[in-house]
Formats: C-alpha cells, sequence, structure tokens
C-alpha cells in the first residue's frame, strides 16, 4: 500500500500510494480490518472485446454484457 506495488504487481493509479506512504501502521491496521468486512465485488472488465451494457456499472465495456 505504502509502495504502489503488490510483490512485482503495480498497483491500480486509482489507489492513493502519494497519501498512502506516509501512513502509519497503527492507522494502517483499522483499515485493513474495515477491508476485510467488505463482500468482494465480482466484476469483469475485458477491455480486448467489444464494449456491452454492464448492469453492475451502468456503462458500456468489454464482458461488460457477463456481469
Amino acid at each position: 500500500m505504502r509502495t504502489g506495488f503488490v510483490k512485482a504487481r503495480h498497483l491500480s493509479p486509482a489507489m492513493p500510494t502519494m497519501i498512502a506512504k506516509n501512513v502509519k501502521d497503527e492507522d494502517l491496521k483499522p483499515i485493513f480490518a474495515y477491508f476485510r468486512t467488505i463482500k468482494p465485488v465480482q466484476h469483469r472488465v475485458d477491455n480486448t472485446e467489444p464494449p456491452t451494457y454492464c448492469k453492475v456499472c451502468r456503462q458500456k465495456h468489454g464482458a461488460g454484457d457477463r456481469n
């Protein structure tokens, strides 16, 4: 969370690594505890396919019709 990488994989630009790099351990623990309580979202996006309507995000993107 602080570096912008998970193992060798770069995190999404949506991850605020510029802010998170200065967060202390005692502040991160409750954040991760909260994340563990949230049900994962199943949202398939494949931009190598033609865009179709997605009922999850109500936009068009590849594999939208399979959500």
